[in-house]
C-alpha cells in the first residue's frame, strides 16, 4: 500500500510517499480502508523530530482517519467489516497517512448517516481534545472565563463552541489577524492579535482586573509563563503543546504568586473504551449531527500533496482543518 513515511526527522523533503506492507489487525484491532486523513500540528512535530513523546522512526504520520472497516482482529465484537467509521490511530497516534491503517477498536467510532467521511476525518482529535479539556481535565462552568491561545486553530475553534455552549465567556489570542474572524463567528467574546495587543492586559481588562478562570495553552515558550499573569487567584493553566517553543521559567515561583495551578493534558488519558470516553464521543457526534458543533475544513490535499499540506499548517494561516484525500467518498 502507499503511505507517507518519515525515515528520519527533518524538513518537508523528509515526507515521502512510498510503498509499505499493508498492516494486519491483531487481537482487539481493526483495519480501516482510509477515505480521508486529518492533518494535525503533531504530524509536523513528528516530521521535525520535536514531538514531546518518543517516536520510533521510520514512522507513518497521521493521527486520525475516516473510512470503511476492511478487516477485524480476534475478539472484536463491536465493529464489523463495511462499517463507516472515524478513528484515532491509537495508541501511537500515527499510521493514518496511508491507504490502510490498523487501530485499537476502542478508538473507532461508527459514523451516523448524517456525518460525511470528510467530516469524519476532521473531528476525532480536535473535538475530543476540546471535550476532555472542558469536561475531564477541568470542569468549566457557566459564567466562567476561559482564555484560549491559538483560538483560530482547529482545537481553538472546538473549544470556543463548546465553552460558549456551556455559558462561559471566551477570550482568545491569534498571531494572524485573519484568524480572528472564525472564533468570533462561533461566539468568542474577544479575540486579541498578539502582534498588536498584550494578551495579559486584554484579559485583565476583559475581566475587570479579576483574571480568567482557565487558560488553555498550546504554544508554550514565553506565552506559557505570561499566561499565569492573566489568571485569577486559584485559576488554572492547562498546557497542551509547545508550538512556539519549549518553555523555560521558574514554574514553582509562578504558581505561588496567586496560588494558581498548572496541568498537562494527553487525550489517551481519557481511556478509550471507558464510560468517560463514550460520553465524549456521544457528545461530539450529537453536536455534529445536530449542527451546533462545526469543524471547518479549510482544504483537501491529495496524499501525494502532503508536503503542501504541512507547509500550509506551518504557515499558521489555517483556521480549521486540512485533510488528505486517500480513497475519498
Amino acid at each position: 500500500m502507499r503511505a507517507v513515511v518519515v525515515e528520519k526527522p527533518g524538513g518537508l523533503d523528509k515526507l515521502e510517499v512510498t510503498e509499505v506492507p499493508e498492516p494486519v489487525p491483531g487481537p482487539g484491532a481493526v483495519q480501516i480502508r482510509i477515505a480521508y486523513a486529518g492533518c494535525n500540528w503533531g504530524d509536523t512535530q513528528k516530521r521535525r523530530g520535536v514531538y514531546p513523546d518518543p517516536v520510533d522512526y521510520p514512522v507513518i504520520l497521521g493521527a486520525e482517519v475516516s473510512g470503511i472497516v476492511s478487516a477485524t482482529g480476534r475478539g472484536v465484537r463491536n465493529r464489523r467489516v463495511g462499517d463507516r467509521v472515524a478513528a484515532i490511530v491509537g495508541p501511537a497516534f500515527a499510521g493514518g497517512f496511508a491507504e490502510f491503517c490498523v487501530t485499537d477498536s476502542r478508538y473507532v467510532m461508527p459514523l451516523p448517516t448524517g456525518i460525511s467521511l470528510k467530516l469524519g476525518a476532521a473531528f476525532p482529535v480536535v473535538a475530543l481534545t476540546a471535550y476532555h479539556l472542558l469536561h475531564s481535565a477541568y470542569r468549566l462552568r457557566k459564567g466562567e472565563t476561559v482564555l484560549i491561545h491559538a483560538i483560530g486553530g482547529a482545537v481553538g475553534l472546538m473549544l470556543t463552541q463548546m465553552a460558549v455552549r456551556k455559558g462561559a465567556r471566551v477570550i482568545g489570542t491569534v498571531g494572524t489577524p485573519a484568524k480572528a474572524a472564525a472564533p468570533l463567528a462561533h461566539g468568542a467574546h474577544c479575540v486579541v492579535d498578539t502582534n498588536q495587543v498584550d494578551f495579559v492586559e486584554a484579559a485583565l481588562e476583559f475581566t475587570n482586573g479579576r483574571g480568567v478562570d482557565l487558560v488553555i495553552d498550546s504554544l508554550g515558550a514565553d506565552i506559557l509563563a505570561r499566561s499565569f499573569d492573566a489568571l485569577r487567584t486559584y485559576g488554572r493553566v492547562i498546557n497542551i503543546g509547545e508550538a512556539a517553543g519549549y518553555p523555560n521559567f521558574d514554574i514553582r515561583s509562578k504558581l505561588y504568586e496567586r496560588s494558581t495551578s498548572l496541568a498537562g493534558f494527553e487525550l489517551h488519558h481519557a481511556r478509550p473504551g471507558s464510560p468517560r470516553w463514550a460520553r465524549g464521543v456521544r457528545y461530539v457526534l450529537d453536536g455534529l449531527d445536530d449542527g451546533w458543533l462545526e469543524v471547518p475544513v479549510q482544504g483537501i490535499h491529495a496524499l501525494d500533496d502532503v508536503r503542501a499540506a504541512q507547509q500550509r499548517l506551518e504557515g499558521r494561516g489555517v483556521a480549521g482543518k486540512l485533510l488528505l484525500e486517500v480513497a475519498g467518498g
